[in-house]
């Protein structure tokens, strides 16, 4: 799989957990002092975050960060 797909599976399963949770970006921010866009950016698969920034925008939204997995 090329890594621009894989970076745009990602950000939509992100996005998609965040909308079952009920929340906005800017709720998930918030609890992480992080930028909107940074947040955007991810969710649209144009920023590669770390496996921690991916742990820690899971637990803003009470996730276990396992739910990436199956995607």
């Amino acid at each position: 799989m090329k890594d621009e797909k894989f970076l745009r599976r990602l950000g939509y399963r992100i996005k998609e957990i965040r909308r079952a949770k009920n929340m906005s970006q800017v709720d998930v921010c918030s609890k992480l002092n992080m930028d909107k866009t940074y947040l955007s950016a991810i969710e649209n698969g144009k920023q590669n975050p770390s496996f921690l920034t991916l742990k820690h925008i899971l637990e803003a939204m009470g996730v276990d960060s396992m739910m990436l997995i199956d995607f």
